[in-house]
């Protein structure tokens, strides 16, 4: 059973592109679910990313944040995605893959 209660997490575009690399790009299509809703904006978000500029213009891009509406089952998904999944690679998972992601504790406060 799916819970359909959303959640706001405002996201940085580092994140976002984290988000879009672990969960859609290095697995695959092994992980079911990341053609919902949320993930499509994501990509759109990513998509606004200036085609040409220098490391100034990208990193400010990189650093603005938007909110993105995830639902409890999106945000499992994001969460096995950066933390459960093993790497399909055989190479070591970097630290960096949950930076961006707040932790459990945080979504659950902002939920309240």
């Amino acid at each position: 059973m799916s819970d359909t209660k959303s959640k706001t997490i405002e996201l940085s575009m580092y994140g976002v592109a984290e988000i879009m690399k672990w969960c859609v790009e290095r697995n695959n299509g092994r992980v079911p679910g990341v053609d919902s809703n949320v993930f499509k904006k994501m990509r759109e978000a990513l998509d606004e990313r200036p085609k040409v500029g220098d490391y100034y213009v990208l990193d400010n891009f990189y650093k603005t944040r938007k909110n993105f509406e995830f639902t409890q089952d999106e945000v499992v998904l994001v969460d096995r995605c950066l933390y459960d999944i093993p790497n399909f690679d055989g190479a070591q998972l970097p630290q960096i893959r949950y930076r961006f992601w707040p932790t459990q504790e945080e979504i659950a406060a902002s939920a309240v």
